[in-house]
């Protein structure tokens, strides 16, 4: 399964970290992995592209993503990640899981 956990105050998204693997198909051919893949290694594409205090590691079946130096954009370019994310859990529930910390 893969499991998602964010972190946020009643402001701002501080942390995102996403672990696991949906097994949902044959390795390279689960579609939950690889659609998850997408959304969060665009996200952090796009973090990095903003020069703010953001730290990013991405290990074997964890990424982690510590947002230091929050604004309305990293806010926003997380909400819709976290929208995506959860779209896939509504319908895919068996195989990822997003849950806030």
């Amino acid at each position: 399964m893969v499991k998602v956990v964010y972190e946020a105050d009643e402001n701002h998204y501080l942390t995102l970290e996403v672990s696991g693997h949906a097994e949902a198909g044959e390795y390279g051919n689960d579609l939950i992995c690889a659609s998850v893949s997408s959304i969060v290694f665009g996200l952090m594409n796009a973090l990095d592209a903003l020069e703010k205090e953001i730290d990013i590691e991405v290990y074997e079946n964890l990424i982690s993503i510590d947002i230091h130096e929050v604004s309305d954009i990293t806010d926003n370019y997380m909400e819709l990640v976290m929208i995506q994310l959860k779209t896939i859990e509504e319908s895919y529930g068996d195989f990822i899981k997003v849950e806030r910390k």
